[in-house]
């Protein structure tokens, strides 16, 4: 039997992995966003990959991203997110590698690889009590792990 894929040309025997649907990609940025209303540093540590990076330098690794949130969470009181809807569903935006850089999608950041997936995930509040807490926009890039997602790159954007 041949290594699964997720894609794969049609010639000869090939096996195909079930593509996780978009309960997947909610279940990782609703996680995401409990953690920060929880304001707990290690339930945000627990969504990344093992080579987890902040997605404009993914190179920094997985600790320069921990060090970035433990630093906003001393500085921030995100538990007063707690109850709020951070998120509508249906404003999710994700992308396939293939999809990016094309004229109407996001660029594609330089270190995505094939397989992963780009989401942009606008967010309801970003502000309590005029305290900035997050910019307008958290983007992710996601790698599967078995029957769900990890976060392989974070960071945030204002709104285009």
């Amino acid at each position: 039997m041949p290594a699964v894929q997720a894609r794969a040309d049609a010639r000869g025997v090939v096996a195909l992995r079930e593509p996780l649907g978009g309960d997947a990609v909610r279940d990782v940025v609703q996680e995401l966003l409990d953690a920060w209303q929880r304001e707990s540093l290690d339930g945000l540590a627990a969504l990344l990959t093992a080579d987890a990076g902040p997605i404009d330098a993914r190179g920094r690794g997985r600790g320069a991203l921990v060090e970035g949130w433990r630093q906003r969470l001393r500085a921030h009181d995100y538990g007063k997110l707690a109850g709020a809807e951070l998120v509508r569903p249906d404003r999710i935006e994700r992308y396939a590698y293939d999809d990016l850089d094309g004229p109407e999608s996001p660029a594609r950041p330089a270190d995505m690889h094939p397989g992963e997936l780009y989401v942009r995930v606008p967010l309801e509040v970003t502000r309590v009590a005029g305290d900035k807490l997050f910019d307008d926009v958290v983007v992710l890039v996601l790698r599967r792990d078995d029957a769900r997602y990890r976060i392989a790159a974070y960071g945030e954007a204002e709104a285009r």
